[in-house]
């Protein structure tokens, strides 16, 4: 599924930018039909966002693409992700923005934000303001009624290409004006 990553309140772009997978082959098929950014969830380290930052080096190589390119968007989907974003040096120069998927989260009532995933949220927050990135909330929960992300410090939404900002668990609201 391709997606574009938006600013909360702006157009959603004509054009689908950004593939989410951890597979480099996925990944690399996707870049030669257009997609020039590639989301990796992240649930107990960083290691799937190292694999693909050099595996979207050989791409461009191959592809005789510029380098840099292509970009990186980090998804932290499991509880140790969050917290080893203040130990370990996060991807790459390619890392064009990070955010959290609030149901990789398994804990407390399905369908909430409690305690240990607003935890999360905050790190993930503080993480991408101190590396000036933007950062983008998903998940059950992850949008108030008005279509924008539900935790403060979050700038960004995820989207399909008809401009449908994704909260799983059924909720999808439109952004277009």
């Amino acid at each position: 599924m391709l997606w574009p990553l938006i600013a909360s309140g702006d157009e959603v772009p004509g054009v689908t930018f950004t593939v989410a997978t951890a597979d480099p082959d996925a990944a690399r098929a996707a870049i030669a039909v257009g997609a020039r950014a590639v989301l990796v969830p992240v649930h107990d380290d960083f290691t799937p966002a190292d694999r693909m930052a050099v595996a979207l080096s050989v791409t461009e190589a191959e592809l005789g693409l510029a380098d840099g390119a292509l970009s990186l968007i980090l998804e932290i989907a499991g509880p140790a992700a969050a917290l080893r974003l203040g130990r370990d040096h996060l991807a790459s120069r390619r890392l064009a923005a990070i955010g959290i998927d609030l149901d990789g989260f398994a804990l407390g009532a399905p369908g909430g934000i409690d305690a240990p995933r607003s935890v999360a949220a905050g790190l993930v927050a503080l993480a991408g303001a101190a590396l000036r990135l933007p950062v983008y909330l998903t998940g059950a929960g992850s949008l108030s009624p008005a279509g924008k992300p539900a935790i403060a410090g979050f700038t960004h939404l995820l989207v399909d290409a008809e401009g449908i900002a994704h909260s799983p668990a059924g909720e999808r609201r439109s952004i277009r004006r």
